[in-house]
């Protein structure tokens, strides 16, 4: 079956970023209905419908930017550890990659190397899943803890070279760009923050071939214990979902992305009594309707965070799945 659960050091260490800034970690926890048995092994799994409730109660007071500034690689348990003991910053990142699920397949950054006229940078791109759209503060928390985990891996006080944010532009947003201390875009499909590509060179201050070996075969036990998915279908939901802030996904590049043809993806979905296209329209609903909740977000907004490239397909398609358009939806269900 599909894991619907986090790594417990990962909401831990959000509790204790909570702490830090000033908030009531036991009361959030226990509204969330964290049960403090689960936090005990760093290594053990907290279900993920705990840990949205948990961003949740911390998302009514205005603390993201500080509170990832206090995550770091800590809260990565073991995958954490054994990055710091890498040899650089590219080989910790490109390593990483490799244990996504170990955290949640949706919670470790893409890293894209892109260049253009202010040179090579590197990027990590996020995707933030559904159930934060519509929340501000795990939004900026996850970015600023891109900037602090640069900067307890490499030993060195990195500044970024810019920031897009999902989200609507603040009134006031110099708190954002004093954070920060780069230009600062709003309104983008995915979370990134750009670094120059130089600091993929940097070496490690803590780096420790036998020790990264040892904490790198750890995370490969603890990896093989996770229970996986049952379905494709389940593989290829979750990919479809991290490919939507990025455009229309396509069946070829999903089928790369899971190692197999195009043809054989399409075979497969069919045993399973499935088609790419609904998985990708069934993805959009659910998506829309969260998004809709958001009333900072336009119509024509939301219809660009689906994937598509204008309004009007998204329109006729929400209509076929709700019988009305989407301001109408909102306005039935009092969200204006």
């Amino acid at each position: 079956m599909q894991d619907h659960s986090i790594l417990s050091a990962l909401v831990s260490a959000v509790l204790d970023a909570a702490r830090a800034v000033g908030l009531d970690a036991d009361a959030i926890a226990a509204e969330a209905g964290i049960d403090p048995a689960w936090l005990a092994d760093p290594d053990s799994r907290v279900p993920l419908a705990q840990d949205i409730k948990m961003w949740e109660v911390i998302a009514r007071q205005p603390v993201g930017l500080k509170l990832g500034a206090e995550l770091g690689l800590h809260g990565l348990g073991v995958v954490g550890y054994a990055m710091r003991h890498h040899g650089t910053v590219g080989e910790a990142f490109a390593w990483q990659q490799r244990y996504k699920a170990l955290v949640h397949p949706e919670v470790l950054p893409h890293m894209e190397r892109r260049s253009g006229p202010a040179g090579d940078r590197v990027v990590f791109t996020h995707a933030a899943p559904p159930p934060f759209q519509r929340l501000r503060e795990p939004v900026e928390a996850y970015a600023a803890s891109i900037v602090s985990t640069l900067q307890g891996l490499s030993g060195r006080p990195l500044r970024a070279a810019f920031v897009t944010l999902p989200l609507s532009r603040p009134a006031d947003p110099s708190r954002h760009e004093a954070f920060f201390a780069c230009p600062v875009a709003w309104g983008g499909p995915q979370i990134e923050v750009a670094f120059d590509a130089g600091v993929l060179d940097l070496p490690l201050p803590q780096s420790d071939p036998h020790l990264f070996g040892y904490l790198s075969r750890r995370a490969d036990q603890l990896l093989a214990a996770l229970p996986t998915s049952a379905t494709l279908a389940d593989r290829v939901r979750q990919a479809i979902g991290a490919a939507l802030a990025q455009g229309e996904p396509r069946l070829e590049t999903i089928a790369r992305d899971l190692a197999m043809s195009g043809r054989t993806l399409q075979r497969r979905l069919t045993d399973e009594g499935t088609r790419f296209a609904d998985l990708v329209d069934e993805a959009r609903r659910e998506r829309a309707m969260l998004l809709l909740e958001d009333a900072a977000l336009s119509c024509t907004e939301i219809a660009f965070l689906l994937g598509y490239t204008e309004a009007a397909p998204f329109f006729r398609a929400f209509k076929r799945w709700t019988g009305m358009p989407p301001q109408a939806y909102r306005t039935r269900m009092g969200r204006r």
